[in-house]
């Protein structure tokens, strides 16, 4: 577990929101290939601070998925020097990405989150792993502050929640997140939900299709039919013209074969480097699978990086790994 120089101390939400509402010029730190979650979370923090007067901005290294426009529309940040990082639903450091030194290098006052994998690199963490997402954490963070929702407020929590949840499909869908989009929907029952869910879950562009179809031809299995692995080239995605925000929901391919327990999606990158990603059925842990790859993330849910190496000789690599880990978990 990494450390700085401080020891990281755990904080409950009245400590955090009091610590929120003492910043002045903030960065809100969110999570390369960031997807709705750290959106929404990041987002939501911005528009809290703008009722508190404070000045913030939500700072990513990645370009924010144009799915995302109806949380993004319309914001424009303001220009100026931050006296403290935050951050929301990042794990660890590493997942910031090619932020500038002078955010990526510089201390974390506060992480909120809900990682299980969570390396304790900020100064305080308020987080619960039992939540269902990030943006969980905030919505009970301010109903024990009596924060009244905004719509604007209402659509961050929303997307994350939603999002992280695969609309309500995965297994950490428990009570508590149904009550917090009930809670949401109740409050503002004129938002576009179903019009977001088809953004999110249905709407694919024409390349996305086809690459699809591509992943699905060339799916290779292992361990009886319970390992299903996909590999996806960059020059597919060049060939396709399919941005890097399209790819992210291909990692729930795989596990819509029947018999597949351990899905896994390895994303070659224009340096040739890999992501990988990796979700799990009813009975496998993928976090130890990642954790082994140096990544991390969620019992059912994870992800890792991989710097080099021949396709064919990573992608043997994965899925002996993950059979050797199903095998072990049996």
């Amino acid at each position: 577990m990494e450390h700085s120089a401080f020891v990281s101390r755990e904080i409950d939400s009245k400590e955090a929101y009091a610590m929120l509402k003492s910043l002045q010029d903030v960065h809100i730190l969110i999570h390369r290939s960031p997807d709705g979650d750290c959106i929404g979370g990041g987002y939501a923090l911005y528009h809290l601070f703008r009722q508190l007067g404070i000045r913030s901005r939500v700072c990513c290294a990645d370009s924010i998925p144009e799915m995302f426009r109806d949380i993004t529309e319309g914001i424009k940040f303001e220009d100026f020097v931050p006296q403290v990082r935050i951050s929301v639903d990042v794990a660890d450091k590493k997942l910031f990405g090619d932020l500038p030194d002078d955010d990526k290098n510089a201390e974390i006052l506060l992480c909120i989150d809900h990682h299980i994998s969570n390396t304790h690199y900020a100064k305080y963490l308020h987080w619960n792993p039992h939540s269902a997402a990030a943006c969980e954490v905030l919505f009970r963070m301010m109903q024990e502050n009596d924060i009244p929702l905004t719509r604007e407020l209402a659509l961050c929590l929303y997307t994350g929640i939603t999002t992280d949840t695969g609309c309500f499909q995965f297994s950490n869908a428990d009570a508590a997140a149904f009550d917090a989009v009930a809670k949401i929907k109740s409050a503002f029952p004129d938002l576009p939900y179903a019009q977001l869910n088809r953004e999110f879950f249905v709407l694919k562009s024409q390349g996305r299709i086809l690459l699809d179809a591509r992943l699905m031809q060339n799916i290779a299995f292992a361990a009886d039919g319970r390992v299903a692995l996909m590999y996806l080239p960059y020059v597919w995605m060049q060939e396709l013209n399919v941005s890097s925000d399209e790819v992210d929901g291909v990692v729930n391919l795989p596990m819509q074969v029947i018999g597949v327990e351990i899905g896994i999606v390895c994303k070659q990158q224009q340096d040739g480097s890999y992501r990988v990603s990796l979700r799990a059925g009813d009975s496998a842990d993928v976090s130890q699978i990642a954790k082994h790859f140096g990544g991390g993330g969620h019992v059912k849910a994870s992800g890792c990086s991989i710097s080099d190496g021949a396709p064919e000789d990573v992608c043997k690599t994965l899925m002996d790994t993950a059979s050797a880990f199903l095998r072990g978990q049996q």
